[in-house]
Formats: structure tokens, sequence, C-alpha cells
């Protein structure tokens, strides 16, 4: 009973903040039923757990090794249709869950001094952008999928692939809860790219010729989007360096730095590799 005061107190810390961003009143965007939900319930419940998608995420990589070691002298499974069922289940969410945030996030950035209101302020929150938000964070578990194809199918998994899901299904669990604005960038962000990846693969499935440049395109996006995680981050924290107020948090601030700097690398490096170098050219 002790450890479990302990935990809730800490839990009640980090939420201090998130749990009172107050929807907007008059709500600027309606929300559908199913979009009603109890915000500062799943935060907190998340606060919580924040050690379950590092537990998934080591159960996964032993799940995806194991089963690659096992598929090595078998032959590959043919998945197409389920793989193309999964790509397009994925990116009708994808879709859904872009329009539904990107709509709040363009309304606060037209607002005046919007930049910064949408990066420091917790203002402007609705009902549909706090329930994509959740849904942003419990759908890297169902991501985690991905792999199984890819390692069913015998085709070469890179680091990237697997360090990716881990460490943004771990990234978002530490980011929802504390109801930060940048949320809304990492999520329509997250759902825009998605919102062309999975389409793209699922046109892929059907066996519908894609030129290379759409490949080409799609890459840039995934980098372009840490990039520019990662500008957010430093102008959050410049401001709070000049002594003005900003919803951020120092720990997230730091997870922001440590995964997405790690991502603007390792996407850097596979974006070079794919396109510009000279074995690529060659292909």
């Amino acid at each position: 009973m002790a450890n479990m005061a302990v935990s809730t107190s800490a839990a009640s810390r980090n939420l201090s903040h998130g749990t009172h961003w107050a929807y907007e009143d008059p709500p600027q965007f309606q929300s559908f039923s199913f979009e009603n939900i109890d915000y500062p319930l799943w935060k907190h419940f998340m606060a919580l757990n924040w050690t379950l998608p590092i537990w998934v995420s080591g159960l996964y990589v032993v799940v995806i090794f194991s089963l690659q070691r096992c598929m090595k002298h078998r032959a590959p499974f043919k998945v197409d249709w389920a793989l193309a069922l999964w790509n397009l289940g994925l990116a009708i969410f994808s879709i859904m869950g872009f329009c539904r945030i990107s709509t709040e996030l363009f309304a606060v950035l037209t607002s005046p001094n919007g930049f910064h209101r949408s990066v420091c302020s917790r203002e402007g929150l609705n009902e549909p952008m706090a329930y994509w938000s959740i849904l942003f964070a419990l759908s890297k578990f169902v991501e985690l999928g991905d792999t199984i194809f890819i390692v069913l199918r015998k085709q070469p998994l890179i680091l990237l692939q697997w360090y990716h899901h881990c460490t943004a299904m771990i990234l978002a669990w530490q980011i929802v809860p504390r109801a930060e604005p940048i949320t809304r960038y990492l999520g329509a962000m997250n759902y825009g790219v998605h919102s062309i990846m999975y389409p793209y693969f699922f046109l892929k499935c059907m066996k519908i010729h894609i030129p290379r440049k759409i490949s080409q395109l799609l890459t840039f996006l995934q980098l372009l989007q840490m990039l520019v995680a990662v500008t957010i981050n430093a102008y959050s924290q410049f401001v709070i360096s000049s002594g003005q107020p900003c919803a951020r948090e120092e720990s997230s601030i730091r997870w922001i730095w440590a995964i997405y700097g790690s991502y603007v690398y390792l996407f850097g490096e596979f974006f070079y590799k794919s396109y510009y170098s000279r074995k690529s050219k060659k292909l």
C-alpha cells in the first residue's frame, strides 16, 4: 500500500499541469459520440503505468528476433491480402486522426501570436483532439504488427524499423499524459505521414506500380517530421531559458531531444543511403 501511495503521488505530480488543461467553452469543434472520453483518467492511467511500453518493447524485441530465427530455414509466408487489409485499416485510421487533430492545430496557429501559443499555451483544447491524442499513444502498440509482417515475409529488418517502433511507443506514453500543447504537433505530423505511408504500402500490396519519387517523398516527409519536432523543442527551451512561461516540462524536453534527435540521424542516414549514395543510384 505504501508503494502504491508513492506511485500515485508521483503520477499526480507528473499530471499537475495536464489535468488542468480544460476544454474550450463553448467548444470550437464538436465531437462525435465515440470521442467523449474521460481525458484526465486516461492520462492518469498512462502516468501510473509508464513502464508498460518499456516492458512491451522488451517483449517485442525478443519476439521479432526469435521469430526471425525460426524463419531462417522456412519459406516466406504469403500474407499479401492480410497485409493489404492491415495497411488499409491503418491508412483509414491515420487519415481520421490527422483530420481531427490538424484542424485544432491550424485554428491555434492562425490565431494572433499563433505559433507561440500552439507550443507554450494550454488553450484551445477540444474533445476530438483529446480523444485522438490518446489513440495516438495506444496505436503505437498496434503498429508493432508492421514488423511481424516484415519478419514473416523474410524481408530485411533494419535497426531503424524496430528501434523507431519501440521508442515512439515509449515516448508517446511519456508525452501524452503531460498534456503539453506540443502533443498537437507530434500527433498531427505522425498521423499526416502515416496518412500517406499506409496507403502507399496498401497500393504496393495490391501490385500497383508507384514511381520511385513517391517513395523518396515519403522518406523526406518522415525526416522533415523529425526536424520540425526538434525545432519546436528548441523553441520551447529557448522560451523557458528567456524566463518566459511555456507549458513544457524539463523531462519532456529531454525525452524529445534524445529520441527525435536519434530519429534525425537515423532517418537522415536512411534517406541518403536509399536515394543519394552511389549504391542507390545503381538500383
